[in-house]
């Protein structure tokens, strides 16, 4: 089993500022997975000779939150002084940054003003490293208020620094993590968290805050052969900073596999496993969540803490699944592993209806081969189609695949339905085989896919250089709602009842008709029996909802919202809740939505993320280990008593620009 001493091996770094000693801790030899070497420099509590940066003490701090009414932030007279600042920076050997928006080159009026850099910006960074490996970007600008727009021409604009940090430590170690969050507590700062900043609602920007930047944290270690828990077999170490290609890169390296997101750019070792995470494997072994064996992590007292199944269980249980930015800075996590690769047998196909159906550019065919579309003359045969390939999912998950199923409107009265149908460990005649059933009811429709798919069975582990199409800001600019569809719905179709899973057709068809939003259904089924089974002590804080889902079906605005007021922001958000949305919920009263990818502004968001019984586990762990609230994002466990201002109350969409302070009870809008 994991054992947690750590003994003391040598002091490394000595400096008068705000901590004088930066320890290195080396792991007892025996069961013990030893951690990175970023992790072993950590602060200790009698090397403080400054009050600013001590540790904070759970056991002392008032039950009840007695601060001011708002975070700190710059401009505000509480706010650290200068010199205080350059302190802090010695303090953490100069990794303290003070970035601007790099949008400021698109603005005439500003001293970084550069057409040329704007220029680049807007045509050719997208297809590099620049904006995943900048400080303040996030991937959804409407969430960061909009406050510094990327364009050509920026007339009757105005950039400035309200949507992102102010201050941010470029972390490199423990130690560097440790000084940040009790800087940040001891001055009642916004903390944020950022590690690649791929979030839909830009939950790592803040205004006027200081960030933690996890994005370089990226080491990765396999061990062929570990014990933890009850688990013994292949583990692998993951840095908070991995991205997804990074694992994908890394598993070919050793020949492995293990569970990560299929998005490139995701980080693996950040929200997308505090949050759930799904991924191509997750039908198979579960979500990301449940590959967990053991967590480090720099909790809101600054302590460096290992939480696994033998110490810190309740703080185990909040990290897998409870939601990123809320119980502290996860600077690395071991999760379980395969030893060998693993191929998917995959598939892609479109059909189209409509007049202008011969002009639609068709998406990609994420990695499998794609038949060509087919057109169908009759939009209710096209529906049909649809209805039959939702009835189908079922099929997908329980042979441990990923299904997409995508219609969209492509202009006046034409709409395309694109799906993939992916199947670990089949070759690709056995994917056809699979798939014969589905192409069979089809073409009883008079849709003939083709008498032989194209198919391949692909590695699932990738190479890949970090590079992609979602990679800038704005990327994902669009509001969405989404649904966890249950399976009952398909069990109550089987037993001869299938009106709700046909009202849900048709909800899902009501949305698409509008021409102005466009449906995405991701067939996955973490079950139990796949993500194994675990014992109450052990079992991760993930939505019980999804343990029981086929689909997540997300709705988003077929355009971009980027240039939206505020205000239109919030009036578009009406429209969409109003659409066939609402139908899902209704139609879906036992379910629920995935945190990572849920409405800004779901209704009742508590029960549907965690359940009733899960979120009040997951408020009581948080009240533990951060008394002074100092993890603070929207909609994550114990938010409700903040909200940003300007915000619902004032008939605005709230927005990452926007102040943290105490949510005014009895106020009806109000974001808590």
């Amino acid at each position: 089993m994991f054992s947690a001493p750590l003994q003391e091996a040598s002091v490394i770094l000595k400096m008068k500022p705000l901590f004088i000693h930066v320890v290195f801790f080396s792991a007892v030899i025996a069961e013990i997975r030893p951690n990175f070497n970023y992790e072993t420099r950590q602060l200790r509590a009698n090397d403080f000779r400054d009050a600013e940066v001590t540790f904070g003490n759970i056991s002392t701090a008032p039950k009840v939150y007695q601060g001011p009414e708002c975070k700190i932030q710059s401009g505000d007279s509480e706010w650290p002084s200068e010199s205080l600042w350059a302190r802090f920076n010695t303090s953490v050997n100069g990794t303290l940054l003070k970035p601007h928006p790099v949008a400021l080159a698109c603005y005439p009026q500003t001293d970084y003003y550069s057409k040329d850099t704007c220029s680049y910006l807007v045509n050719n960074a997208s297809s590099t490293r620049f904006f995943l490996d900048d400080p303040v970007n996030s991937l959804t600008t409407w969430a960061q208020g909009g406050s510094c727009l990327q364009m050509l021409d920026t007339t009757g604009r105005t950039c400035n620094q309200q949507g992102t940090p102010t201050y941010v430590v470029n972390a490199s170690s423990v130690a560097h993590i440790q000084a940040a969050v009790n800087f940040a507590r001891n001055h009642n700062l916004r903390l944020v968290i950022k590690g690649t900043g791929h979030d839909f609602h830009a939950k790592s920007s803040g205004s006027g805050s200081l960030s933690v930047w996890t994005h370089f944290l990226k080491s990765m270690t396999y061990l062929c052969r570990s014990s933890l828990r009850d688990y013994t077999g292949p583990v692998v170490r993951i840095g908070a900073g991995v991205e997804a290609w990074e694992a994908y890169n890394f598993m070919l390296a050793k020949n492995i596999t293990f569970a990560a997101p299929l998005e490139a750019s995701v980080g693996h070792g950040g929200g997308w496993t505090l949050g759930g995470g799904h991924g191509p494997l997750t039908s198979l072994c579960g979500l990301g969540a449940d590959q967990v064996l053991s967590i480090n992590v720099v909790t809101a007292d600054g302590r460096f803490l290992t939480a696994d199944g033998t110490q810190n269980q309740d703080l185990f249980y909040a990290l897998r699944g409870g939601g990123g930015g809320t119980f502290g800075i996860v600077t690395s996590f071991i999760v379980r592993a395969w030893d060998k690769p693993t191929f998917i047998g995959g598939l892609t196909y479109y059909f189209t209806t409509g007049p202008n159906a011969a002009n639609i550019a068709m998406p990609s065919d994420r990695g499998y081969p794609a038949t060509p579309a087919v057109y169908i003359s009759d939009p209710e045969i096209f529906w049909k189609a649809f209805s039959t390939y939702l009835n189908f999912t079922t099929k997908i998950v329980d042979a441990g695949g990923f299904g997409f199923g995508d219609p969209s409107p492509q202009g006046k009265d034409t709409y395309l339905f694109a799906s993939t149908i992916a199947i670990p460990n089949l070759s690709a005649e056995d994917t056809i085989s699979f798939a014969k059933p589905l192409f069979e009811s089809y073409a009883s429709l008079g849709i003939n896919i083709t008498t032989t798919p194209q198919t391949a069975s692909v590695p699932y582990a990738k190479p890949g250089n970090g590079i992609t199409t979602v990679g800038f800001p704005g990327a994902i600019d669009r509001i969405f709602i989404s649904r966890l569809l249950p399976r009952t719905l398909w069990t109550e179709a089987s037993a001869g009842n299938s009106t709700r899973l046909d009202l849900v057709a048709k909800a899902i068809r009501k949305s698409v008709e509008t021409g102005i939003y466009k449906v995405n259904t991701r067939a996955y089924a973490p079950t139990t029996k796949a993500a194994g089974e675990w014992n109450d002590q052990y079992t991760p804080a993930v939505n019980p909802a999804m343990r029981k889902m086929v689909i997540h079906c997300t709705t988003f605005t077929n355009d971009v919202v980027t240039l939206q007021s505020k205000k239109e922001l919030l009036e578009t958000h009406k429209r969409l809740s109003a659409s066939g949305v609402a139908d899902l919920r209704k139609l879906t009263p036992e379910s629920g939505a995935y945190f990572n990818e849920a409405d800004r502004l779901e209704p009742d968001w508590q029960k549907s993320f965690w359940s009733t019984v899960g979120y009040s586990r997951l408020l009581g762990i948080k009240k533990k280990y951060d008394p002074w609230a100092l993890f603070w994002a929207s909609n994550t466990v114990g938010s409700e008593d903040w909200e940003l201002r300007p915000g619902l109350g004032e008939g605005v969409m709230p927005t990452q620009d926007g102040r943290v302070c105490r949510a005014k009870r009895g106020v009806v809008g109000r974001e808590g």
